[in-house]
């Protein structure tokens, strides 16, 4: 079987990617270039009717995005009350939430942020809400623990 060696991610994909993010409302964000990395805040209200949030979006070139959700703990949700996430830095306040598994190739570096990681944080913060209300998640996918979800009916 023949391998496909992946180029490295260029500095221009790079600074494509972050100046996706500044179109978000209210960004603010850094870029390292020699480091090939980049950090962006924005505000992200799903729906209409939803809360506004504060998202952080981390990337690395060549590696896949971390999107972590600002001050959730300081609205009175503990963290282990919160589902679908890989970790929660508590001293930050804040979430390292699931968009995706890495083992499904679901996201590469030649991927655009606007086709998928912006959308599917907007998809976690209204699932999130949606949780909030009922106690399910109705997300589905598999979570970081492993165990697969069903969609609640």
């Amino acid at each position: 079987m023949t391998h496909i060696k992946k180029k490295p991610e260029t500095l221009a994909s790079i600074v494509l990617k972050y100046q996706e993010l500044l179109r978000l409302p209210q960004s603010s964000g850094s870029i390292n270039l020699k480091k090939h990395y980049f950090k962006v805040f924005a505000l992200i209200r799903p729906t209409i009717s939803s809360s506004t949030y504060q998202v952080k979006f981390e990337y690395q070139g060549g590696r896949i995005p971390q999107v972590w959700v600002c001050g959730l703990l300081s609205k009175g949700t503990s963290s282990s009350e919160i589902p679908h996430k890989f970790s929660v830095d508590e001293k930050k306040n804040q979430v390292h939430i699931c968009l995706f598994r890495t083992k499904y190739s679901e996201f590469d570096s030649q991927s655009s942020l606007s086709k998928n990681i912006i959308p599917w944080t907007c998809e976690w913060l209204h699932f999130y809400e949606l949780y909030l209300i009922t106690g399910n998640w109705y997300g589905n996918g598999e979570h970081p623990n492993g165990k697969k979800r069903k969609t609640e009916n």
